[in-house]
């Protein structure tokens, strides 16, 4: 991988990071990985990964961020294409159970 790219991958996860924190949710950089922990209020953790592609791969990054995450995290890919809004994939059982209030 290439300078820009890492680079690039850094400027996404800090720019998630910040999003969180706005928020209000505390935010934990999870060492070599790259990756964050969310903390929320109601004890919910959120495994978040941060990908910035042109390249749509939610496959891959789904397998990815379930295989990092560990167990009683939830598992969020946040990602978006150059000029365009973060948007963020979570399988639907961990949706409703959010949404739903657990």
């Amino acid at each position: 991988m290439g300078r820009s790219s890492r680079d690039k991958g850094l400027k996404a996860e800090r720019e998630v990071a910040a999003i969180y924190q706005a928020a209000g949710f505390e935010v934990r950089g999870l060492e070599s990985l790259g990756d964050h922990l969310v903390m929320c209020k109601d004890g919910l953790v959120i495994h978040s990964e941060s990908k910035r592609q042109e390249r749509l791969q939610l496959g891959v990054w789904i397998r990815q961020a379930e295989s990092n995450a560990a167990q009683g995290t939830v598992p969020v890919i946040a990602w978006r294409h150059s000029r365009m809004p973060w948007r963020a994939d979570l399988a639907l059982s961990d949706l409703v159970a959010i949404v739903g209030g657990r």
